[in-house]
């Protein structure tokens, strides 16, 4: 059967094909696993709205791969989303500071009436949350690297070999790459 009848599944198409085209491409896997390891951590951060410039940052210093950086950042959002009331409670916990309500109409509301109101009170939780992240980036990036180097080193042996096209549009009917 045609490929082109069977459509990619959503993860394939915006995770594995990125990532598996860096590794065509000449990326290493220790660097794309390092490169993917950051994107994660930062992705996270209880920040909202800060991921793409910190991991645009990270990358032009620490020389990683941008385009590995960014599609593990943007995939991994919705757990930025359930990790940030967690790592301000955490913060909160440990600095034993008042809990602050974290309801995002609330936050929106409270924001709204001026930013320096805003800052000043929720600002604490913030930072609390902030050094509860960074307590925990460098070791869950370290293992993150770890894990994914295993994964990426195979991937990389077989790259050439029987491995799909980086564009499925260069695809035959036969399904071998023109």
């Amino acid at each position: 059967m045609d490929r082109k009848q069977f459509p990619e599944g959503w993860f394939r198409r915006h995770l594995l094909r990125p990532l598996l085209n860096q590794l065509r491409r000449g990326a290493t896997p220790e660097g794309l696993a390092v490169s993917c390891a950051v994107g994660v951590v930062i992705g996270v951060n209880p920040v909202l709205g800060s991921t793409t410039v910190l991991c645009l940052v990270a990358g032009a210093l620490g020389g990683l791969n941008h385009v590995a950086l960014q599609t593990v950042n943007h995939l991994v959002y919705p757990l930025q989303l359930i990790l940030l009331p967690v790592f301000v409670r955490l913060g909160e916990w440990i600095f034993r500071l008042d809990p602050v309500p974290l309801n995002p109409i609330t936050l929106v509301r409270e924001f709204m009436t001026g930013p320096t109101v805003f800052v000043r009170k929720f600002g604490g939780s913030g930072l609390a949350g902030v050094a509860v992240w960074s307590a925990l980036a460098m070791p869950t990036g370290f293992l993150a690297a770890r894990v994914l180097t295993a994964i990426f080193r195979p991937l990389a042996k077989r790259k050439g070999r029987g491995s799909p096209p980086e564009d499925p549009r260069a695809m035959s009917a036969g399904g071998r790459a023109r």
